[in-house]
Order: C-alpha cells, then sequence, then structure tokens
C-alpha cells in the first residue's frame, strides 16, 4: 500500500473504538423494498416498509423507512448455506438439548460471497430484516444487515461509506428520531405483554 493511501475500513476491519447502534428497534421483521446503487453518486438508499411502527405511530400507509450510505467505499454481501447433512432433534430432547443440537448445526454452514446485483434482485423475491447494526465513526459509517430470504436462507450485505442519513417517508430524521420510532413501539409492546 502506498504511504498516503488510507487502510481499507470495512465492517472486518474497523477500527477499534468506533461506537457501534444496534438498529433493531427500528428495523426488525421489516421488509427490504428496495435498494438502489448509484456509483456515480457514489450511494446506497435503501427502503423499508416497517408496517408495525408505521401502524403504532398513526403515520400514512404509503409512509417508507429509509436509509442513505453516501461516499460509499464498498459494498458486500455474504449469503450462509445450509450444511447439506441430516439435521433433527430427538423426540423428547430438552429446550437446552435442542438449542445445542441448532448451534452445531449452524457452525456446520458456510459462508459464500455473493454479487451486490444479486441483493437488489432479491428484494423483488422479498428480504426481511432479522438484525440491523451500524458502525459511525468520523467520516466513517459500516452498515451490516442480516436478511432473510423468502427461501429461509440469511444472507449479510455490509456497506461502508462516509456518511449516513436516515428518513421517515419524505422526511429526514437523526438517527435518534430513526431509532426512537421502534423503540417507542417495543416499549409499548413490552408494557402490553406484561399487564397481559
Amino acid at each position: 500500500m502506498d504511504s498516503d493511501q488510507q487502510p481499507i475500513i470495512d465492517w472486518v476491519n474497523f477500527p477499534e473504538g468506533v461506537p457501534t447502534f444496534s438498529l433493531w428497534d427500528a428495523l426488525h421483521d421489516s421488509d427490504l423494498l428496495a435498494i438502489e446503487s448509484d456509483l456515480l453518486a457514489r450511494t446506497v438508499a435503501l427502503r423499508f416498509d416497517v408496517a408495525y411502527v408505521r401502524d403504532f405511530h398513526q403515520l400514512p400507509k404509503h409512509t417508507r423507512f429509509g436509509i442513505v450510505v453516501d461516499g460509499v467505499r464498498s459494498v458486500r454481501l455474504l449469503r450462509s448455506v445450509p450444511w447439506p447433512g441430516k439435521f433433527f432433534v430427538p423426540q423428547g430432547a430438552s429446550r437446552e438439548q435442542e438449542l445445542a443440537l441448532i448451534a452445531e448445526y449452524h457452525r456446520k454452514w458456510r459462508e459464500e460471497s455473493q454479487s451486490w446485483s444479486d441483493l437488489e434482485r432479491l428484494t423483488s423475491e422479498g428480504l426481511e430484516v432479522s438484525n440491523a447494526t451500524l458502525a459511525r465513526g468520523p467520516g466513517v459509517v459500516a452498515l451490516q444487515l442480516v436478511l432473510v430470504a423468502a427461501n429461509d436462507s440469511y444472507v449479510e450485505a455490509y456497506i461502508r461509506g462516509e456518511e449516513i442519513a436516515f428518513h421517515v417517508g419524505e422526511t429526514q430524521a437523526t438517527q435518534e428520531e430513526f431509532l426512537g420510532l421502534g423503540e417507542a413501539y417495543w416499549e409499548a409492546f413490552a408494557k402490553k405483554a406484561k399487564a397481559d
């Protein structure tokens, strides 16, 4: 590497001490409707339908939640390929034994790389957000999305850029406002579950 080049910073080798933020409250179980990559503008725009948050806050039905990463330097996609061997949980197994067997089965899976355009095509078949995490430092952001495809396979998408913006409908929101909508829903959900 030339002395004037910056090291590659992505999710795997992110600088130590950069804070991470869970986006689970805002995006868990949402549908990833679209991914728009603009190579010339160096942006990746993601559009989500988070129906339960939208309905809880009584937002218009057409309201979508968006994330735009600017100054994009890298995008990566990995898919988890199930181990083709037999898997079963014996009848009468305890929950602890069941979880151990499932964990052992998942350890046998492997990751395979896929092209970013494959992910853009997968949105038309249906992708559900299982988890989302943001790492954010001065002049650098990295977004990790764990997605469940229509065939119940998992893919992990990674986007690294310079800045990130959040949107609720057509309105730009701060990270705190974006997360706060989901947090309010889950707090009310927990209170209702406790009351029941």
